[in-house]
């Protein structure tokens, strides 16, 4: 069985590269402007606050403070 070759240099086909997509100016704003309305991430102390304040309101029951936790992350992340 013959065996193969490599093609030598002058046989080789020249890679060529395609340069990078650019933004185009309507790209740009949008990008732009998602970047400005991103939403502050409320802090584990804002969410222990707010969720003691509704916990108080609520008369201080027994059992799960998940429910004043979750209306807290909620109310603080819709601000």
């Amino acid at each position: 069985m013959p065996t193969r070759k490599s093609p030598t240099s002058a046989e080789k086909k020249p890679t060529t590269r395609k340069a990078p997509a650019r933004k185009t100016a309507q790209a740009a704003a949008v990008s732009a402007a998602d970047s400005v309305v991103t939403k502050p991430v409320p802090t584990h102390e804002e969410v222990a606050l707010l969720a003691v304040q509704f916990w108080n309101e609520r008369g201080r029951p027994f059992g799960s403070p998940e429910v004043d936790w979750y209306r807290a992350e909620e109310t603080l992340q819709a601000a």
